[in-house]
């Protein structure tokens, strides 16, 4: 795995260059058309589920050799074992994607895909950061990360080995550092690597989707602003998963969950308003919780009532709305941002079936965890 060469914050950071009106046919006609080809090899909801229904990882994995996943699978397996070879193969697989899409994107809406690519680099420095945590080495871990955006392997590898006296050091070497420490939030970072514990709170996750915020908030298009909508929508799911997690924890004790312990746990840049987080925070049950959220959350469905089929309803109503946004628009870079989420949300159901059948997850139970539109 290899992430594509950045030259530096601007790379992300600058807006769009100046260049020559061209019309959109020419300038979106052939990456569309290729990426609307790639989109005919995602998986379907029927493989999806034939992939469910085989009783081992093995069998998942012979069937995924039919398709696009075959030599990443054939590499992975002379490494990892289990669920560990699909998970590399997911990776290299996401990976090389990834590649592609740069390549066919044209040059003036590059920042915005390097913008959205910023999550996984954050997502990958919490899980490095998790293992730092439990004295996981690499090998352990490297399955896991997905080296797409500013972050190399060399980079992962520096970084978790890092001494703590020189973590912060080697993460400034990287581009990500330098765009975190440039955030005006930035001491909540420098605060987290007190703590390694603390880097899993609420401020560096206000730090991380700001981050990505501000990178997208420099391009000017309806299909970037109804991508920082998404990604605020996002915020809003963890935020109400976050109050009932409280509410759960707090049901053991005779008093109410008070609104002011919630509070610094929520995470900004959401929708929710202070009106609806009180209500939410006094909602009975899940079923009233449903009805105070399901306007916001467009086909949002709760099939279990549990904090987890919450969690699932949440994620199956983002990734419609998803679709829904980006499948209308025709020779614009929203043709290629869909694509991407659709393959993100490809990769996280393989992850997840991989993952079930080693711990013995019923075929119901795992299909309900699917996210599939």
């Amino acid at each position: 795995m290899s992430g594509y060469t950045v030259t530096g914050w601007t790379d992300i950071k600058s807006l769009l260059g100046k260049i020559k009106p061209q019309s959109k046919a020419l300038k979106y006609g052939y990456s569309n058309a290729r990426i609307r080809g790639m989109s005919g090899l995602l998986l379907g909801e029927s493989f999806l589920y034939e992939l469910v229904s085989v009783g081992t990882v093995d069998s998942m994995i012979e069937l995924l050799q039919r398709t696009g996943y075959k030599n990443d699978l054939n590499l992975a397996s002379s490494s990892e074992v289990g669920s560990g070879i699909v998970e590399l193969a997911v990776s290299r697989n996401f990976s090389r994607t990834i590649q592609k899409i740069i390549k066919l994107t044209p040059k003036s809406d590059l920042s915005t895909v390097r913008a959205l690519l910023l999550r996984w680099d954050l997502l990958n420095l919490k899980l490095i950061m998790d293992a730092r945590r439990a004295n996981r080495p690499y090998d352990s871990i490297k399955s896991g990360l997905f080296a797409v955006g500013c972050l190399s392997d060399s980079d992962f590898k520096r970084i978790l080995t890092a001494d703590d006296r020189d973590l912060r050091r080697e993460l400034r070497r990287t581009v990500l550092g330098e765009i975190l420490f440039a955030s005006p939030n930035s001491s909540d970072l420098s605060s987290a690597f007190e703590s390694t514990n603390a880097f899993f709170s609420a401020p560096v996750d206000e730090l991380f989707s700001s981050v990505v915020d501000d990178a997208l908030s420099k391009i000017s298009s309806k299909e970037v602003r109804s991508l920082r909508s998404l990604l605020k929508y996002e915020i809003d799911a963890k935020n109400i998963l976050i109050i009932q997690r409280l509410k759960q924890k707090k049901s053991s004790s005779a008093s109410a969950l008070d609104r002011k312990a919630v509070l610094p746990s929520l995470i900004a840049g959401g929708t929710l308003s202070d009106s609806l987080i009180s209500r939410l925070i006094e909602a009975k049950d899940l079923s009233s919780v449903e009805s105070l959220i399901k306007n916001r959350f467009p086909s949002f469905s709760l099939q279990e009532n549990t904090l987890i089929g919450l969690e699932i309803a949440l994620e199956k109503s983002i990734a419609t709305q998803k679709v829904y946004s980006f499948h209308r628009y025709v020779l614009s870079i929203g043709v290629i941002v869909g694509f991407l989420l659709l393959k993100e949300e490809e990769l996280n159901n393989l992850r997840k079936i991989a993952k079930a059948k080693e711990f013995n997850i019923s075929q119901e139970d795992v299909k309900k965890m699917l996210v599939v539109v």
